[in-house]
């Protein structure tokens, strides 16, 4: 994970910090939602300094890193590509944190 942190995804679930049995899957969990993200936006994301070269690319903002949060949160509880359960979309805050930091190519 580049951009996401444990601690940030446990406070997220509202899992105890000091459980470590789940952190193997929380990570990936992590990694996939970051990955989801960048896919989503159809952007490079950086940490702390957008490299010269990259046109597209843009800072992770407090909106980003909620919406990473919130895929984290649904992958966590909809473990199952389907279920018996209804079947949940992703948010609609996922959506409004991130459209006006996407670009669609034409």
């Amino acid at each position: 994970m580049q951009f996401l942190t444990l601690e940030q995804i446990k406070k997220q679930l509202r899992l105890d910090a000091d459980d470590i049995e789940e952190d193997q899957e929380l990570t990936l969990y992590g990694s996939a939602a970051e990955l989801a993200v960048q896919n989503h936006l159809n952007r490079h994301l950086y940490k702390d300094r957008v490299p010269d070269d990259d046109s597209n690319g843009l800072l992770v903002t407090e909106n980003i890193l909620m919406a990473m949060l919130l895929m984290v949160g649904q992958l966590y509880e909809n473990r199952e590509a389907t279920s018996e359960r209804t079947i949940k979309q992703v948010p609609l805050a996922y959506s409004y944190l991130l459209e006006r930091y996407r670009i669609i190519p034409v």
